[in-house]
């Protein structure tokens, strides 16, 4: 069995078709949250999503969107993901946001005997905390699973892919496929396939996704930084 496993797309939808040019469907597609926010093709990225994913949960950006919340993007990008919501909501019919609003922030799921466990930022605080388990001592990280009943366990909302084993435990974050953070401007999301992990990375190119963002009714230094990001993955 193949599971494609992606995050944080953020309304990129030059990256979604870059996956689907590159990958045959799989047996499943997990998507870990954040379809929407910083992006200029919401709409599209919630289609995408909604025809394709098998499992799905709601992440900060999706959540902040559909119902008003407050967004759980660091300190040092409130403001592009604040500037960005108007855009973002201009662009969502009222199903879309009825459908990011009643996504399930985690999922519990079985296939071919491995157990799988889904959010978007930590098992505790599945919308909204930013978890870096890979920076994580094992003793801090085995008190915050506890009592996640996984094998695998999938998380978003860093943007910095990452694998780590802890005890009989899997943790995996793909990264961001629509906004790159680490430290590369390639699109990243995971595979597992028969038990095994890993990485993928797709060097796409993102200049039409920065030219829709000059586009966008934003602040000129809100999109130089949004269009940075996106070139650098930093």
């Amino acid at each position: 069995m193949r599971i494609i496993i992606f995050s944080d797309v953020h309304a990129n939808l030059e990256a979604l078709a870059a996956l689907h040019q590159v990958e045959k469907p799989p047996d499943a597609l997990f998507f870990l949250g954040d379809m929407v926010g910083y992006g200029p093709d919401p709409a599209a990225c919630v289609g995408w999503t909604r025809a394709y994913a098998t499992h799905v949960v709601r992440g900060d950006h999706d959540d902040a969107t559909a119902t008003g919340a407050e967004f759980g993007s660091p300190p040092e990008l409130r403001d592009l993901a604040i500037a960005t919501r108007e855009h973002t909501l201009r662009q969502l019919n009222a199903r879309d946001l009825a459908y990011l609003a009643k996504l399930p922030t985690t999922i519990q799921v079985e296939l071919s005997g491995t157990k799988f466990f889904l959010a978007h930022g930590s098992p505790r605080e599945p919308s909204t905390r930013l978890f870096d388990f890979a920076t994580m001592s094992e003793n801090a990280l085995r008190a915050e699973l506890e009592g996640v009943d996984a094998d695998v366990i999938l998380l978003g909302h860093t943007h910095v892919p990452a694998i780590r084993k802890v005890g009989d435990k899997y943790l995996v974050n793909p990264g961001s496929l629509g906004q790159p953070r680490h430290g590369l401007p390639s699109a990243t999301f995971a595979v597992w396939e028969d038990g095994s992990l890993r990485i993928h990375h797709i060097d796409y190119d993102p200049k039409p996704t920065m030219n829709k963002i000059s586009l966008m009714p934003l602040d000129p230094e809100i999109a130089e930084r949004l269009k940075e990001i996106l070139e650098k993955g930093m």
